[in-house]
């Protein structure tokens, strides 16, 4: 089974109101309120999110917090507060334990008045295991939420930013390539550090028919959102934004392109919209300092296309990462 067969044949029974589980098909869910508030949870661990024995735990307490805002800001929601639950090894000590938790609290600080946020509660613990930190963020719904399974045919497929800078940081973090200082230090604050278009997000409502965050990689997650939507996408390569660096080191053939769409942690927006709504997002964009790249549309069927520059189909062992 996969992570996402897991979902939906073990969990989705436990799921009894459905209204506001949202079949536990979305990157947040609702909860019962005049003001629908709006929930999303996700954890980080140690070697799988960031390197061991990282340091900086400032980093780490900024790219927890902004995984979570990047899943509401997905939704079209207004991030109001976060609980957190810290699994601390014990092999820190004392001293050196106090001083990582004072950092790792100065990040949240920081992003707390960035994105206008607070600390709800949550619980410490320690462990013999990893360092596992784990954050839920609670936020209110604006107009309406924006969910995965509402793409429509015809619907233009766009996304927010550039892919696979944070990939590429993995990469190098991981010895498996190397740049120079510069390349190294852009791509690696990029892994790090994401920067999630969480204004952009929660001013989407009235424009998308569908969105996600790109956590698991921009094709995976893609396809999460034509299975949710019972539809099809075409999706060309030519059109997939990349930064001047990474389109340098595409030519050069030192990253893979199919790697650049699978890798994730992007924690971009991939959305569809209507044609008609084309100049509206422009103008919300440049509101916000974003980025928006259309990169293909969504079709009948239920299969995911993509096309190389002669319109040739492509295709990939791996949509992204699996979780199962």
């Amino acid at each position: 089974m996969n992570e996402y067969e897991v979902i939906k044949k073990i969990f989705l029974p436990l799921s009894i109101r459905k209204e506001y589980s949202l079949n536990l098909d979305d990157d947040a869910n609702l909860l019962p309120n005049k003001k629908q508030i709006v929930v999303c949870t996700d954890s980080i661990v140690e070697g799988d999110h960031f390197q061991k024995n990282e340091k900086n735990s400032l980093l780490i307490a900024k790219k927890l917090l902004r995984s979570n805002l990047s899943d509401l800001a997905s939704m079209g929601a207004e991030p109001f507060g976060y609980t957190l639950n810290l699994s601390l090894p014990k092999k820190f000590g004392n001293k050196k334990l106090i001083n990582w938790i004072k950092l790792f609290a100065k990040g949240l600080k920081q992003d707390q008045l960035k994105y206008q946020i607070e600390l709800l509660g949550g619980d410490t613990v320690i462990t013999k295991g990893p360092l596992i930190l784990s954050l839920t963020l609670f936020g209110f719904k604006k107009k309406k939420i924006i969910k995965r399974s509402n793409a429509q045919n015809n619907d233009d497929i766009y996304v927010t930013g550039n892919i696979g800078d944070s990939g590429i940081g993995y990469k190098i973090l991981l010895n498996k390539l190397n740049l120079n200082t510069k390349l190294n230090n852009f791509y690696i604050s990029k892994h790090k550090l994401p920067d999630p278009p969480v204004n952009f997000g929660k001013n989407l409502c009235l424009l998308a028919n569908s969105a996600t965050d790109i956590s698991d990689g921009l094709l995976a997650d893609l396809n999460n959102i034509i299975t949710s939507s019972s539809c099809g996408a075409t999706i060309y390569i030519e059109n997939i934004p990349f930064t001047t660096y990474t389109k340098n080191l595409i030519k050069k053939k030192k990253i893979d392109i199919n790697y650049l769409l699978t890798c994730g942690e992007d924690y971009q927006l991939i959305f569809t919209a209507k044609r008609k709504y084309y100049n509206n997002l422009i103008l919300l964009a440049k509101k916000n300092f974003i980025k928006i790249t259309k990169i293909g549309k969504i079709v009948k069927g239920k299969k995911l296309l993509i096309l190389d520059k002669n319109n040739q189909k492509l295709s990939f062992q791996n949509l992204g990462f699996k979780h199962f």
